[in-house]
């Protein structure tokens, strides 16, 4: 009996791939979809038709490197250019606020401190998952997250439509199980760490073809 390929369509934390696996590292010009379709996804069980990464432009005044935001943008253009019809990319945005804190040593001294919060992108993520699962757009949602808080969606999906496969693969260092978000984990039918050696095969060639966009200096 042949085995049913699923339409499947993958979405992308951004920032958790960042901050749980490429910071610090020398795999940032990352090709995400070569990394699932070739990598990540068993092409005799699924079919990627769609791949969205979900992300918010970085405010300068957060980074040690104001070049951060520069190379940002030619890292999303790279992708617009390389995957015009196959990638989508989301982007919601960075709030900047300046909160007074306890210090954790002094806890009846406060200081000022600035804060960072990215904001829409899981809201964004969670409203496509379920809509795309819910109106039949795949049959297959493939989450790249560690962000807890897309449990409710996924129990609302399983509860209207329990015939669509959730695949789990999570940003954090390959086999670091007790890093993994149990709350999604419970909810998956399938569950994939990201290797070294996926990240070291699927990266977007130095220079995009037919384009004048290049892999920035600082991330070879």
């Amino acid at each position: 009996m042949s085995i049913k390929i699923l339409k499947t369509i993958v979405y992308i934390d951004g920032y958790n791939l960042y901050y749980g696996l490429l910071r610090k590292t020398e795999f940032k010009w990352l090709d995400i979809h070569s990394l699932f379709q070739v990598e990540i996804l068993n092409p005799q069980e699924s079919e990627l038709i769609h791949l969205k990464y979900y992300t918010a432009p970085v405010l300068g005044r957060m980074c040690d490197d104001p070049n951060s935001v520069q190379r940002q943008r030619q890292y999303l253009q790279a992708l617009r250019k390389r995957y015009p019809h196959q990638v989508s990319i989301i982007e919601g945005k960075m709030i900047a606020t300046t909160p007074v804190k306890r210090r954790v040593d002094e806890p009846f001294d406060k200081v000022k401190v600035h804060h960072f919060e990215e904001k829409k992108s899981d809201v964004n993520l969670a409203v496509d998952i379920a809509c795309d699962a819910l109106s039949g757009q795949c049959e297959q949602i493939v989450l790249c997250t560690n962000d807890s808080d897309l449990e409710p969606a996924l129990k609302r999906i399983k509860s209207i439509k329990p015939e669509i496969r959730i695949g789990l693969v999570s940003p954090v260092k390959s086999g670091n199980r007790r890093h993994v978000s149990k709350d999604l984990l419970e909810l998956s039918d399938w569950h994939k760490f990201i290797k070294e050696s996926h990240l070291t095969a699927s990266q977007l060639p130095l220079k995009i073809p037919n384009t004048s966009i290049t892999k920035p200096d600082v991330w070879s």
